[in-house]
Formats: C-alpha cells, sequence, structure tokens
C-alpha cells in the first residue's frame, strides 16, 4: 500500500508541474497576443485596462490552484475528526461544524454572591464578596458542554458577570493576538513615522543612519527572540532589568525589584509587543521613506512662502499625500501581526498562545488535524475581515 502510494505521487508531481507550466505558458502567450492586437483603435484608458486584464486573469488561475485548493481542502478537514499522521486507513467520520461550536462557543452569565442567614453577602478574609463557582451554579449544560471561565467583571450590586468559553485557550489567543496587532502596529506606526522623517531629511551621515537602521530587521526573528530572551531575564543578568528598570526604581525612590518580564502573565504580551517593536518599525519606516520621497518638493516650498509652520505642513500636506502609502503599510503589518508565530513560539512556547502558535500545538501535540483546519479558517476569516476593513476605511480601493 505504501509502495503504491507513493509512486501516485511520485507521478502527480510532474503532472501537477506540467499542468502550472501550461497555464503560465498560456498567459504569456495570452498577453504577448492581446499587446499586439493594440492598433490605435483604443483610448489609453481602454488599453491600460484591457493590459490589467491580462496580467491579472493568469494570476488569477494560479491563485485558484496555488491558494483556493489548499484553503477548500483546509475547510473540508475542518467539518471532520481527521488525526494528523493517523495513517491511510484510519476512519475519518463527518463531525459537521462542531470544532466551530467549540471553538468558538462563548456565554456570559451573571452570579450572585453567596448569601447568609440574613441575607447579606459573605465576605472573605480580605473583606471581599464571595461568589460560588460557576459550574456549581449555572445550568447543566455549563458543565456538559465543559465551559470554562476566562474573564469575570464584579457589577454594581451583589452579581458579577462571567465570560466563558469551551476552548478559553483559543478565545484567550484571539484576545492576545488582537491585543499584541493593535498595540504593536500602532507603535510601528508612529515611530516609523518619526524615523523616515529623520532620514528623509538631509544630514550627514544619512545613508549610513539608513544602513543601521535595518539591522533589527535584517536579524532573523528567531535569533532576535533568543536575544531578547536574555535580555528580559527577571534578574540582574537580564540588561532590560539591570540597566533601566532598576536604576529607573532608585532614581524614583520605590525601590529596586525585577519585573519577571517572561514569567508574570501580565507582562509577557507587553514583552512581545517590545520585541516586535523593536524589529519591525525599520519595516514600516522604509515603507513610510518610499512614501515620503514621492512627495514633490515644491509643495513644501510654496507651503514655506505662505507662511505655513512645520506642524501645518505635516498637517495639511504630508500626512494626506502619506495616506495611501499608510494604508498599504498597515495592511502589511496587520496581516502580519495577526499571523504571528515565530517570536511567541520561541519566547513562549506554551505559556500564553497566539492563534498561530495555538494552531500549530493544536495540531502537532494534539494531532487533532480537523480542529486544527478550524483555526485555520478562523483565522484566515479573521484576516480577511482585517483586509475588507482596511481597504474600505482607508480607501485603498480608490487611490
Amino acid at each position: 500500500m505504501a509502495t503504491s502510494r507513493a509512486a501516485t505521487e511520485a507521478f502527480l508531481v510532474p503532472v501537477g508541474a506540467f499542468i502550472l507550466t501550461l497555464i503560465i505558458g498560456y498567459g504569456y502567450v495570452w498577453i504577448g497576443g492581446n499587446i499586439e492586437k493594440f492598433e490605435g483603435q483604443e483610448t489609453l484608458a481602454q488599453t491600460s485596462s484591457r493590459f490589467a486584464w491580462n496580467l491579472l486573469v493568469p494570476t488569477l488561475l494560479v491563485m485558484i490552484f496555488v491558494a483556493l485548493r489548499p484553503l477548500e481542502e483546509t475547510f473540508i478537514s475542518s467539518l471532520t475528526d481527521r488525526r494528523f499522521a493517523a495513517g491511510a486507513n484510519t476512519e475519518v467520520n463527518f463531525v459537521g461544524v462542531d470544532n466551530y461550536a467549540k471553538l468558538l462557543g462563548v456565554r456570559w452569565d451573571m452570579i450572585s454572591c453567596t448569601t447568609g442567614d440574613d441575607g447579606a453577602c459573605l465576605l472573605d478574609e480580605d473583606g471581599e464578596r464571595v461568589y460560588p463557582r460557576a459550574r456549581d451554579t449555572l445550568d447543566e449544560g455549563y458543565t456538559e458542554m465543559r465551559y470554562r471561565e476566562v474573564a469575570t467583571w464584579v457589577t454594581l450590586g451583589n452579581s458579577k458577570l462571567i465570560f466563558s468559553a469551551r476552548d478559553d485557550n483559543f478565545i484567550g489567543s484571539i484576545a492576545n493576538t488582537l491585543r499584541f496587532a493593535a498595540i504593536s502596529v500602532t507603535l510601528e506606526l508612529i515611530l516609523g513615522v518619526f524615523i523616515a522623517m529623520v532620514i528623509n531629511s538631509k544630514f550627514p551621515g544619512r545613508g549610513l543612519m539608513r544602513a543601521a537602521m535595518l539591522v533589527p530587521w535584517a536579524i532573523p526573528t528567531v535569533v532576535s527572540a533568543r536575544l531578547w530572551t536574555v535580555m528580559l531575564r527577571d534578574n540582574s543578568s537580564g540588561i532590560l532589568n539591570s540597566g533601566l528598570v532598576i536604576p529607573l526604581q532608585e532614581l524614583l525612590g520605590t525601590g529596586a525589584q525585577s519585573v519577571a518580564w517572561l514569567a508574570n502573565p501580565d507582562w509577557q504580551i507587553p514583552a512581545m509587543i517590545l520585541i516586535d517593536v523593536w524589529k519591525t518599525t525599520p519595516f514600516m519606516a522604509l515603507i513610510l521613506l518610499a512614501g515620503l520621497q514621492t512627495i514633490p518638493e515644491d509643495i513644501y516650498e510654496a507651503a514655506d512662502v505662505d507662511g505655513a509652520n512645520r506642524i501645518t505642513q505635516f498637517l495639511r500636506l504630508t500626512l494626506p499625500l502619506l495616506r495611501p502609502t499608510i494604508a498599504v503599510a498597515l495592511v502589511f503589518r496587520t496581516l502580519d501581526a495577526i499571523r504571528v508565530f515565530d517570536v511567541f513560539q520561541v519566547v513562549l512556547a506554551q505559556k500564553q498562545y497566539s492563534m498561530a502558535t495555538y494552531n500549530y500545538y493544536t495540531l502537532i501535540n494534539s494531532q487533532e488535524l480537523g480542529y486544527a483546519s478550524a483555526v485555520g479558517v478562523v483565522m484566515f476569516i479573521i484576516i480577511l475581515l482585517f483586509t475588507v476593513a482596511y481597504v474600505r476605511i482607508l480607501g485603498v480601493s480608490a487611490e
């Protein structure tokens, strides 16, 4: 059986390469034929439109085979209980949307405090109200469906609001990823604009500064993540603690105490953001620098003649003209941040998940291929929603 399967795969590889070659060759010949048909009977806009479609159609054909086909296979697997590396003879069952129901199953419940004989809420040793456990109070479905508390909020009065999920790790990974993406991309955009404007000005050593700026971006993410793991140690050997945090605390007179960047859950995501901002801000600055260099100098000279100061020029000229470049940079960086994997994997492993690392551990450790495929489909939908939102809000399609 194994020999037959290997022979089949060996046969399919050259066949696939042959079909792909035919598609690319056909697209190339088709483009050449259509361009030669132009005989001056079209307007320039019509010619440009036809040329764009000639380039687009072969690209779409290739995407159908190299992108849509794997997506289709992933979606089909997400509807099954298929196991990873379970062998060809393993039975695979259709489970419908059960994987999605487990992934996205959340609920909100209000729980009242535990009361004494007099009807007043009981208090613990710290004077806080005592609440019963959610699984002891809520309906049987809460326990049968294996909901777990993700977050609680004490509301006004004697009740608290509980947010529960069937897969609290996945819901937590979504929260971690979105918080990481929102804060890191915002900081990178602000710092990127500042750095791009600095290195776009004329001063001695500008070329050397541009090259030095790209050093963090040039270092592989795995290497930089390991370097930051050493720098973020929660003792005096961690450079950030010994060189910044402790001296600052001593200066303020608050007492020297190291911050457990990678051990304390409250500091783990900020540490990930710090690493990502350090590494990726040069990339953002490089894209914005390219946009700044397309802005003609004469409009600034005209603004100087009109008496506009630098802040007015930045707000009224630079930002509006830089908007298409900012939109492209935001799309690239946001989608990259939502798919973040390597820095979380190297620094945090299973301490806290991003969506990508949770997908990895679901597939490799738990070997739940069907469930991991559902995670991948949910990630794809989230990324698609962000892309559409950026295109609509920032007007990328209209530029």
